[in-house]
């Protein structure tokens, strides 16, 4: 397709990670059993997105050259992904009861998780940031030179 996938597919997680934390306080002021199931499913299709996301970044990943600033950026970036996956992991399973089924609370060891885990994204999301706009990781300099230009009417 002539450009990274990783950047397209991230943006699913995220959202969906930034709004169960919404719903995560949302529960907290008003206590509706609707806001503690929204969360959870959130949590559980970011999930999911972010397993789809992986594989496109450890291909980008595997294209950084060794021994560089970029690529230690790039590990530290990748082991935190890795760490936010398996926390929202830890933070879904909690919440899911074998036999009540979708979660209607959300305690504050789930929250604080929420919380953590937004925290953990961020960093990694300006670490990636810092790599393509900074190092230009992912950015096919080449390729960019022959689009067509559009002209201002």
């Amino acid at each position: 397709m002539n450009h990274p996938l990783h950047p397209l597919l991230v943006h699913l997680p995220i959202g969906l990670w930034v709004g169960s934390v919404i719903f995560d306080i949302a529960f907290m002021a008003n206590h509706q059993p609707t806001v503690a199931g929204a969360s959870f499913f959130c949590i559980l299709v970011g999930v999911i997105g972010a397993i789809i996301a992986a594989p496109a970044g450890l291909a980008d990943y595997f294209t950084v050259p060794s021994n560089t600033v970029p690529k230690r950026l790039a590990t530290a970036h990748m082991l935190l992904n890795f760490a936010i996956i398996g926390i929202y992991s830890i933070n879904l399973f909690t919440r899911y009861r074998m036999l009540d089924g979708v979660p209607t609370e959300v305690t504050g060891g789930q929250l604080f998780l929420s919380l953590l885990s937004i925290v953990l994204l961020g960093v990694s999301g300006y670490l990636g940031g810092l790599l393509v706009f900074e190092y230009g990781i992912g950015f096919r300099s080449s390729e960019r030179d022959d689009a067509p230009k559009h002209k201002a009417a």
